[in-house]
C-alpha cells in the first residue's frame, strides 16, 4: 500500500479513500470522528445563542437609552412648560398688585373728593340763605325763558304743519258775479245776487299740493252773517260758475246744518255739528294718513279722521265755498292763525 507524505493515521477505525489504496495528500484520516463533530455542533450552537443574547442584550440597552433620552426630553419639556406658567402667574400676581396700588390711589383720591364735595355743600348751604332773592330772581328767569321757549317750539311745530298754500285767496276767475270779494287779504266775500235756491261756489287760486311738502292741509272760515244754508270744504274745481258741487264725485264738505259731505255722498244731519253766526269752523286732510278732519270753534269734532279721501290728480283739489241765497258773508283764513291749534294734531 502506498501513502502520500501529508497523510495522518488516527488509529484503526481509518477507511482508505479509494479502493487501490491511494490516498490524496489533503485528507485526513480521524480514528473518532464521530464524537469530535457532535461536541464541536454544541460549542457552536452555544456561542450562536451567546451572540443573539448579546445582540438582543444591546438592543434592550440602546432601547433603554432611547426611553431615557425620551423621557429627559419630555421632562424638559414639561419644566419649560411650567416655567412659563410660572412666568405668567408671577406676571398676573405683578399685575394684580399694581391695580391695588392704583385702586389704592384712587380711594384715596375718591375721599378727598368726597370731603371736597361735602365742604361745597356746606359752603353752599351756608350761602343758599344770603342769596335766596337772587335764587329765585334766577328762577323766575328760567321760568321765562322756558315759556319762551315752549312757545317758540309751538310755533316752530305749527309752522311746520302750515299749509302749502297759507298765500292763498279766492280766485275772482273761479266766482260767480254775484259773489263779491273784498278784498285778497281779508279774504271776504258776500252773495249779492236776487236769485234764490242757486248754490254758488268760489275756489281758491291755488290746490292742494300732494308732493309730501307739508304734513297737513287746513284753512277756516268764520260766519259773519247768514241768511240760509252754506257749505265749505275741499273739492275738484270745475268749469263752470254756475255748478253745484256739494254733490259731485270729489267733494268733501262741511255744511251749515251739520252733515258731511264724502266724495259728494251726505253722512246724514247731525244738529250737533251744525254752525251758524260768530262761529269758526274748519276742515283739513292729512296728507299721510288720507284722512279728513273737521273742527269748530277751536275744537276738533268727535268724528275727525274717520273718512278717507281717495286720490286725485295733481293741482285738482281746490278749497272752497258755496253759499246759498243773498246776505251771506264769510270771511276766510289760509293760516297760520288759526282759531284751531294744529300742534295738537302731533
Amino acid at each position: 500500500m502506498s501513502i502520500s507524505t501529508n497523510s495522518i493515521n488516527c488509529g484503526d477505525d481509518f477507511t482508505p479513500a479509494a479502493e487501490n489504496g491511494e490516498v490524496n495528500g489533503d485528507a485526513i484520516s480521524l480514528g473518532n470522528y464521530g464524537q469530535f463533530d457532535g461536541k464541536n455542533s454544541e460549542s457552536i450552537a452555544d456561542q450562536q445563542q451567546l451572540k443573539e443574547f448579546r445582540e438582543k442584550f444591546a438592543r434592550m440597552e440602546m432601547e433603554l437609552k432611547m426611553a431615557k433620552l425620551e423621557l429627559e426630553n419630555e421632562q424638559k419639556l414639561k419644566l419649560q412648560e411650567m416655567m412659563v406658567e410660572q412666568k405668567a402667574l408671577k406676571e398676573k400676581m405683578a399685575k394684580i398688585e399694581h391695580e391695588k396700588e392704583k385702586n389704592a390711589i384712587a380711594a384715596d383720591q375718591l375721599t378727598k373728593i368726597l370731603e371736597k364735595i361735602s365742604e361745597m355743600e356746606k359752603q353752599q348751604k351756608e350761602h343758599t340763605k344770603e342769596n335766596s332773592d337772587q335764587l329765585s330772581k334766577i328762577q323766575n328767569d328760567q321760568k321765562i325763558i322756558l315759556e319762551k321757549i315752549s312757545e317758540l317750539e309751538k310755533e316752530q311745530n305749527q309752522r311746520k304743519a302750515i299749509l302749502n298754500f297759507q298765500q292763498n285767496y279766492w280766485d275772482a276767475n273761479a266766482s260767480n258775479e254775484n259773489l263779491e270779494i273784498i278784498g285778497k287779504k281779508s279774504l271776504t266775500f258776500l252773495y249779492t245776487g236776487n236769485d234764490y235756491g242757486c248754490y254758488l261756489p268760489i275756489f281758491a287760486k291755488h290746490p292742494i299740493l300732494m308732493d309730501n311738502s307739508s304734513d297737513i292741509f287746513y284753512y277756516e272760515i268764520s260766519v259773519k252773517k247768514m241768511k240760509s244754508f252754506m257749505s265749505f270744504g275741499f273739492a275738484v274745481k270745475q268749469q263752470t260758475k254756475l255748478e253745484e258741487i256739494r254733490n259731485k264725485k270729489g267733494t268733501y264738505a262741511y255744511e251749515s246744518d251739520g252733515d258731511i259731505r264724502v266724495n259728494g255722498k251726505g253722512k246724514g244731519i247731525n244738529a250737533k255739528y251744525s254752525y251758524g253766526v260768530g262761529d269758526t269752523v274748519g276742515i283739513g286732510f292729512n296728507l299721510a294718513t288720507r284722512k279728513l278732519f273737521f273742527t269748530k270753534n277751536g275744537l276738533r269734532l268727535d268724528f275727525s279722521d274717520i273718512f278717507s279721501a281717495p286720490s286725485f290728480a295733481a293741482d285738482s283739489f281746490h278749497p272752497f265755498v258755496s253759499l246759498w241765497e243773498f246776505g251771506n258773508k264769510i270771511e276766510a283764513d289760509f293760516g297760520p292763525n288759526f282759531e284751531f291749534d294744529l300742534t295738537t294734531l302731533f
